[in-house]
């Protein structure tokens, strides 16, 4: 046994958490890797029929809209999450009026979003991504952001019942939906084809949603009602603002470097080429953001106990796992980026390049994650923020100074960007735990 698998098994021992644990990494594992995995088939063969240019703009919507599904999450999402966990076994009528006025908001924010986008459209267009081909399939992709908004809600209330089983057969569902229907529509009709085909596919998944959430409130007597969202207020302000706004800044950051590529010499294919390789950096963080999401509620125990030594020792054992979940599928990603980029007929030593950075930021970006995640249990909020923002200035900055080498300048910002935010998120944290130990002995 490997002294990390032995650092694990300590802190988790045989007691029902261990379990607990071992199923809802299983089961998410399972249902968002079978939708990611479905997703990334669908998107090799739609590159081939969409071709570069109009791949590119597909890319530049899909990232616009994960952007704003993405504010969704942690404003709402996560206090419906959190609001299942505790109040399911002991209050359930408070949990009925509560999530009934954050779901109320959530769904508000995401007619909101969405209506938002197809006004704006034509605007971004013209002044933002510098093509008016696409203003078109971005108001018909706007009608997927309140879709997508209310699935996040739903996969997040699942998730706060530990109902991992349902939301493995959701994801999974929606997975199918996905690349079905895109692939199929980029076949038949184009660009235009490809957005109708993954914003049906987001509201058949809702109404999937809709049924499973139904039973599971039905079984354990909870019902859900219209009331003031005022009822949730503080539950927004106190649990998710401080997320809500970190993430609304590192997705914004991060879609401004797409705006920036698209303005770089031949800017839709290199954002084609970007767009292909950030799909194999997802497919990189796929399970370490897993295993991290799923450890989160211990390291906040044991924070909330002051057991201070379990926690480093947990966070270790996570930044460890971390390491080798990315690092091994990147090294064997690094090796293989020609071919890879040839089945999305975008094969090219630039191209291979932009890949290997992409892997290599995406190891980064594990091992940030563990150490955000920490910093969540620790309550350190607005400190969390406070390092994104540092984060953002500097990948700008970057993205800024790079524009000139396309992709690779894009990736090569998002490696050094991610490295700095792991060095100064390591020293806070190192710093955080040892001041609340010496508190402690006081």
């Amino acid at each position: 046994m490997t002294k990390t698998s032995k650092q694990f098994r300590v802190l988790i021992g045989g007691t029902p958490l261990k379990y607990r644990l071992i199923r809802a990494v299983s089961w998410s594992v399972l249902g968002t890797g079978a939708a990611q995995g479905l997703f990334l088939l669908a998107s090799i063969f739609t590159a081939r029929w969409l071709g570069a240019e109009d791949f590119g703009r597909l890319g530049l919507l899909q990232f616009t809209l994960n952007t704003l599904v993405s504010f969704i999450t942690p404003s709402f999402g996560w206090s419906l999450m959190r609001l299942a966990a505790t109040l399911r076994d002991h209050d359930v009528h408070t949990l009925g009026d509560l999530s009934s006025a954050v779901l109320q908001a959530g769904l508000l924010a995401s007619l909101l979003l969405s209506v938002g986008l197809a006004a704006f459209a034509p605007w971004m267009c013209i002044y933002w991504f510098k093509d008016t081909n696409t203003q078109v399939p971005l108001q018909i992709a706007a009608l997927s952001v309140f879709a997508y908004g209310v699935f996040s809600l739903q996969i997040s209330l699942l998730m706060g019942f530990e109902a991992f089983r349902e939301g493995a057969i959701l994801n999974t569902f929606r997975g199918v939906l996905l690349a079905g229907l895109m692939a199929a529509g980029a076949y038949g009709a184009g660009l235009q084809g490809a957005v109708w085909g993954f914003t049906l596919s987001g509201y058949l998944s809702v109404l999937v949603g809709t049924v499973f959430l139904k039973n599971l409130y039905r079984e354990r007597g909870i019902t859900l009602h219209w009331c003031s969202w005022r009822r949730g207020v503080g539950i927004l302000r106190d649990v998710s603002l401080p997320s809500f706004l970190s993430t609304v800044l590192s997705s914004l950051t991060m879609w401004v470097g797409s705006v920036l590529l698209t303005r770089a010499p031949n800017g839709l294919l290199q954002v084609a080429l970007f767009n292909a390789a950030n799909h194999w950096r997802t497919m990189i963080l796929f399970l370490p953001t897993q295993i991290s999401q799923s450890t989160a509620p211990i390291l906040a125990n044991l924070w909330s106990t002051s057991e201070l030594g379990r926690l480093r020792m947990l966070t270790r054992t996570n930044l460890l796992i971390n390491l080798a979940t990315a690092g091994i599928p990147c090294l064997l990603i690094m090796l293989a980026a020609t071919p890879i980029l040839h089945l999305y007929q975008l094969g090219s030593p630039t191209g291979a390049l932009t890949l290997r950075l992409l892997a290599l930021s995406g190891v980064m970006t594990a091992l940030c994650s563990v150490l955000g995640y920490t910093m969540i249990a620790m309550g350190q909020w607005w400190q969390g923020l406070s390092l994104n923002a540092l984060w953002a200035a500097v990948f700008v900055g970057m993205a800024w100074v790079m524009l000139p080498h396309g992709a690779v300048g894009l990736s090569m910002a998002y490696l050094l960007s991610y490295s700095f935010l792991f060095v100064i998120s390591l020293a806070y944290v190192v710093h955080s735990v040892g001041m609340h130990l010496r508190r402690i002995a006081l």
